[in-house]
């Protein structure tokens, strides 16, 4: 992962520029266009000239996709899909908690079908995260036998009589 070069704190009023956005992330004011592009990322604040000023919480978003890309190996399609996941607990978990003191036939029904998408929600991404891990343990496995393998070899040449 690249490393931050300078540290920007989002002023709330006025957000920060789009260079200082990326520095701040490690990548280029083009990567945070591209995600923008892609919906993404999109800047809370623009200029009366139309420039991008980015939040604390643009950049929290950022730090977010950053993570799901460099950590978890997400392409871009799967961190969409990842964020769009996480926004929709979001909203149920708010609808929730507001209800969450109703005891009405009706509220009960409204709590337990928000339950239940949450839980199909979860158990998605928990699902996407286990093919990937497995993914990654099988990949790690081909290493560490390949890695073997050069191991047993030198020892098979450290051990051979040297030529005559």
């Amino acid at each position: 992962m690249p490393t931050p070069t300078t540290r920007v704190s989002a002023d709330p009023e006025n957000g920060i520029r789009i260079s200082d956005a990326a520095a701040t992330a490690g990548v280029s004011p083009r990567t945070l266009r591209y995600y923008e592009e892609l919906g993404l990322l999109t800047p809370s604040l623009y200029t009366p000239g139309g420039e991008r000023r980015y939040t604390e919480s643009d950049l929290s978003q950022l730090r977010r996709i950053l993570e799901l890309r460099e950590v978890l190996g997400m392409n871009l399609d799967e961190i969409k899909e990842f964020l769009s996941f996480e926004t929709r607990l979001d909203v149920l978990r708010a609808d929730y908690r507001a209800k969450k003191d109703a005891t009405t036939p009706r509220a009960r029904h409204e709590q337990r079908a928000t339950l239940q998408e949450a839980l199909e929600l979860i158990e998605s991404l928990a699902e996407q995260l286990n093919a990937k891990l497995a993914r990654m343990d099988s990949f790690r496995a081909k290493l560490t036998g390949d890695a073997q393998r050069c191991r047993d070899l030198l020892n098979e040449l450290e051990d051979a009589p040297p030529p005559s």
